[in-house]
């Protein structure tokens, strides 16, 4: 029955497995042999380098790796607002949150993820149509490991201002 398992009708590619995340009911298709996680997920950019294409008042790009839910890096309004981070290590990723600001949620769409090991280096890791909503928690997946150091989000229908927490 769909309203009790929402992976019914969520088909997955052929060796992966659906899995349903208890904290907003939505699925995910994750490898079958990696389903369960030698470790818990970590916070891996948390207090890293980072930087955006421009800055609103003082709302710097350190704010969306300071760990707090109610500060956020904002840019003006650009044709192609981005934000990044710096991983300061090569990391194995296959999976990137990004939590929707607590207001005006709305101005997160058409939202590419890049992924890399040199930000001149980078390739989309995944894309968001959108629009968000104030708050979203959103989550994105592959369905295998990706090598990398940094992460960049960039808006690619402007103009508008980025601004995830």
């Amino acid at each position: 029955d769909p309203l009790f398992d929402p992976c019914i009708g969520n088909p997955c590619d052929e060796g992966e497995v659906c899995e349903v995340c208890l904290k907003n009911e939505k699925v995910v298709c994750v490898l079958e042999d990696c389903k369960t996680p030698i470790k818990a997920f970590q916070n891996v950019a948390l207090g890293k380098m980072c930087g955006q294409s421009s800055t609103y008042l003082n709302e710097h790009a350190e704010f969306a790796v300071d760990g707090l839910t109610n500060t956020a890096p904002h840019t003006l309004q650009d044709q192609s607002p981005y934000w990044w981070v710096d991983l300061g290590n090569i990391y194995n990723i296959i999976r990137i949150e990004v939590i929707n600001r607590w207001s005006s949620g709305y101005r997160l769409h058409d939202l590419d993820i890049s992924f890399g090991t040199h930000l001149d280096d980078m390739s989309i890791f995944s894309h968001y149509t959108g629009p968000a909503v104030d708050n979203e928690h959103l989550v994105f997946h592959r369905s295998q490991y990706t090598e990398g150091r940094y992460v960049k989000l960039t808006i690619t229908q402007g103009p508008e201002m980025l601004h995830p927490s």
